[in-house]
């Protein structure tokens, strides 16, 4: 088994493919540990769960990665004990490689909007992550992230954009901020400092 410290410096590196040499399920299990991270690990961190619960899914244990999910929205509560600010995106790269496990908890991503305590932007990024797998949820996430197009925080606006776009909505006509605002998202495997402008495809 591989020690946390080594798991952290592959992650970081974004060789997510060596993590199939070794047990997936504790894999899985330790990098929740890691999200509660800053920027930009966070993400790294969170794109590698995806990952590995990606290949437990294809594996055929949908339900350990029902667990994760649980245990990923557990995180998000008070009675946790344990606030778990990069849970969201957590959730959002499992809902992008794991479409059996993630059905059944589409529809408490785009409630996770309404929840004040929880980063928005990273429920935003992580709705937007999901893509096809999240675009029949209800409420519609599509309109409920449009409301946040109108946010006085580019960073917030920034990111529902990118997720927007993902979900095939055209933000084009609906944006009163200056788009030459710069903000610094998660782009690529890093953190980039871009203008609104640039985010529109």
């Amino acid at each position: 088994m591989i020690d946390k410290k080594a798991l952290r410096e592959i992650i970081l590196r974004r060789e997510y493919k060596k993590l199939e040499e070794f047990n997936l399920r504790k894999i899985a299990t330790s990098t929740i540990s890691f999200l509660y991270s800053d920027e930009p690990e966070v993400f790294l961190f969170a794109e590698a769960l995806g990952y590995v619960c990606g290949l437990i899914e294809q594996g055929g244990e949908v339900e350990f990665v029902r667990g994760i999910l649980r245990r990923l929205f557990w995180h998000l509560r008070d009675e946790s004990g344990a606030y778990c600010r990069g849970a969201p995106l957590g959730i959002g790269e499992i809902g992008r490689r794991c479409p059996l496990a993630f059905e059944g908890f589409k529809n408490m991503l785009v409630s996770l909007l309404e929840n004040d305590e929880v980063e928005v932007e990273y429920v935003i990024y992580a709705i937007g992550v999901c893509g096809r797998s999240i675009k029949s949820a209800y409420p519609s996430p599509v309109e409920e992230l449009k409301k946040f197009l109108r946010s006085d925080n580019p960073k917030v606006v920034a990111y529902t954009i990118v997720s927007l776009q993902r979900l095939g909505y055209d933000v084009s006509s609906e944006l009163n901020l200056d788009l030459k605002n710069k903000v610094r998202i998660y782009r690529n495997g890093m953190m980039e400092e871009v203008m609104l402008s640039e985010l529109l495809v």
